[in-house]
């Protein structure tokens, strides 16, 4: 239903696209500030390299211990690319795939994979939300996002019963009362969103999230002012964004993105039509050029690697010094 409901307001997307200056769109995006542009892209390349390493806090806690860092971070972009290439986050089980290929991987098993995955998920839905959430409340999201406040609130209630049952748990008493074939499996997912449970890990993601996120936010300003648009419309993007995200059945959220930014920005800001569809085109560009050459890199970097032997012992050199994990407070995991 996501998936349909995503490819029917891509459509109306499509179509309310045809009504845009799209002369005017083509000029901003040629005039466009270079410096701004490239401000931009490493801004959005620095954010996700944060989030890799809040995937590896993530993965550690719950279990998936051995990976060096920066071949995590590898493992991360290419996982970005896929995202990018792929409808529906399907990118994320090229992610559970990679993973497995490698030795650590191997041993932990799928399901504990995706249940780290899952943790990692949760606590960056839980920031998002939060953010979008507050962003809303300062002030309203006009136009077609004005009613979609009430999905971050939401969210955020789901988010917090769920989490609540689990401090109870809720989750160990719905395990008891599966078959026995399926008591493994989730036993096996449970393990592996073990951040949730582990207060140290837990907050060092967070805050690694948080940075993440921040700096995502100063991405987008950096590219609103690249196409002349004013910079303060970054948070309003961002949050309008997200919602977009909530039916990814595009790739990168394109098509359901511009049936929300174009008019938020037209009648928050007075943004021209043709400038905000600009700037849509640019977060897509940046997102889809940063991730395909990083993820290139990375895959030209792990590929012979990436055909590792199941039970094998990691020996992969480092090629750069590992990094510590645990940004905050103590009992965070950190690197072997």
């Amino acid at each position: 239903m996501a998936a349909l409901l995503g490819l029917m307001l891509a459509a109306v997307a499509l179509v309310g696209l045809t009504q845009v200056d799209t002369a005017s769109a083509i000029a901003a995006l040629g005039g466009a500030d270079p410096q701004m542009l490239v401000l931009g892209i490493l801004l959005y390349a620095l954010a996700q390299t944060i989030s890799g390493v809040m995937w590896a806090v993530c993965h550690e806690a719950g279990g998936v211990r051995g990976i060096p860092l920066p071949t995590t971070l590898g493992l991360h972009w290419i996982s970005r690319a896929s995202c990018e290439l792929l409808p529906a986050s399907l990118g994320e089980a090229v992610r559970v795939g990679l993973v497995r290929r490698h030795p650590v991987g191997a041993e932990a098993g799928g399901w504990r994979i995706t249940g780290s995955i899952a943790g990692y998920k949760a606590i960056d839905a839980v920031l998002a939300s939060a953010a979008v959430l507050t962003i809303a409340v300062a002030s309203p999201l006009p136009g077609p996002a004005g009613h979609m406040r009430w999905t971050a609130v939401g969210a955020m209630a789901a988010i917090a019963a769920v989490a609540v049952a689990w401090r109870m748990g809720a989750a160990a008493r719905i395990v008891r009362l599966l078959p026995a074939r399926l008591r493994g499996v989730a036993a096996r997912l449970g393990e592996g969103a073990g951040v949730l449970r582990d207060t140290g890990a837990a907050r060092s993601a967070a805050i690694l999230g948080a940075i993440a996120l921040i700096l995502r936010i100063l991405s987008l300003a950096a590219l609103l002012a690249a196409v002349g648009a004013p910079p303060q419309a970054a948070a309003l993007a961002f949050a309008v964004t997200v919602l977009a995200g909530i039916v990814p059945a595009a790739p990168g959220g394109a098509g359901t993105r511009e049936l929300l930014l174009i008019p938020a920005l037209v009648l928050a800001f007075g943004v021209p039509t043709g400038t905000a569809l600009a700037f849509s085109v640019a977060i897509q560009a940046t997102a889809l050029a940063c991730s395909l050459a990083l993820g290139a890199l990375a895959l030209a970097w792990l590929g012979p690697r990436l055909v590792f032997r199941r039970g094998s012992v990691v020996t992969e050199p480092l090629l750069v010094p590992e990094l510590p994990l645990a940004v905050a407070g103590t009992g965070s995991p950190t690197p072997p």
